[in-house]
């Protein structure tokens, strides 16, 4: 009876220590049913053709679908010409945010795809947005010394607040309203593309005033849109939108 009963504890306790092992990792490690999660519609951004140094900038709009807020650590871009503005405050479970990702096309010919890397609490933890699309540039540039520097010192103050270019209701179904107000007194064309970089609709503004601009889009099909608003010129700010039916 003695050595059953030494048998038995001993069995016992060696399916009981790696029990508790398990036990232990599953506290200290977190499931990734409680990490934050980042979803959005459309992670590439196609802006078409451009010519050589036109400032493409990009919002990418997400929601946090995880059960913990979402915290952003860093946010880095595949190259010097490609930098992204992100948020610095926790995203709550449900709540939207927005990434700003600024492509200077200075010195850049030809097919492009560049890439913004999240890190954030998330599972995985790093998370991607691209934007690509082909620009045309000339073989020698013929501009002034002078016309550069201008040029240079506009691509130095683009950077946009995201607040700046508000694109809503999003989804829709049927009207588009469009608000510039943060470029009142400038000039600006405001496009449409499907997402095949068809030009679905525009708007020519020769001075932006508080209005709101609204586009019909109860004939487009279902699917994922961008509206590219290109301000004086030379700098494009875009957000996808999703039409629904």
């Amino acid at each position: 009876m003695n050595l059953k009963f030494i048998l038995f504890v001993m069995a016992f306790s060696s399916c009981a220590i790696p029990l508790s092992a398990q036990e232990l990792n599953t506290e200290n490690n977190q499931s990734p049913q409680n990490l934050a999660e980042i979803f959005v519609e459309e992670s590439t951004f196609e802006f078409g053709t451009i010519e050589q140094g036109e400032i493409i900038q990009n919002v990418f709009e997400f929601v946090n679908t995880g059960a913990e807020p979402l915290l952003i650590t860093n946010a880095k871009g595949s190259c010097g010409c490609t930098v992204p503005n992100w948020p610095k405050e926790p995203v709550m479970p449900g709540q939207s945010a927005q990434i700003l990702v600024k492509f200077d096309s200075k010195g850049k010919r030809g097919k492009q795809a560049k890439r913004v890397t999240i890190t954030a609490n998330t599972e995985p933890a790093q998370t991607f947005f691209t934007i690509r699309g082909e620009i045309n540039a000339p073989e020698v540039s013929e501009k002034p010394t002078d016309e550069i520097a201008t040029a240079k010192e506009t691509i130095k103050n683009t950077r946009v607040d995201v607040n700046s270019f508000v694109v809503y209701p999003n989804p829709t179904a049927e009207i588009l309203n469009v608000e510039l107000k943060s470029f009142k007194g400038e000039q600006a064309i405001m496009q449409i593309f499907n997402s095949t970089g068809q030009l679905m609709d525009s708007k020519n503004i020769q001075e932006v005033g508080d209005e709101t601009y609204r586009f019909n889009v109860s004939d487009f099909p279902e699917g994922i849109y961008v509206v590219s608003t290109k301000v004086n010129g030379k700098m494009r700010v875009a957000k996808q939108i999703s039409i629904v039916k």
